[in-house]
């Protein structure tokens, strides 16, 4: 699954997100959010790229720190 547009708070570049499809023994999916690309002058990167399992995006461990806020 691919998650509609997202922009780091950082530098205002373009994220991706996907996450896996859940199978029915994992009761969420699991994210990877990171620069589509990585520009070198991110403060952020070092939280880049997010990733664990979550039922939305913006519930990812540092999330908060890392998105701007949903439209």
């Amino acid at each position: 699954m691919n998650h509609a547009a997202l922009v780091c708070r950082g530098c205002f570049g373009n994220l991706y997100a996907v996450s896996s499809d859940c199978a029915p023994a994992a009761p969420l999916p699991t994210w990877e959010v990171d620069h589509d690309h990585t520009p070198a002058n991110c403060p952020l990167r070092p939280l880049l790229p997010l990733e664990g399992a979550a039922a939305h995006v913006h519930e990812l461990p540092d999330a908060g720190h890392v998105l701007t806020e949903p439209a």
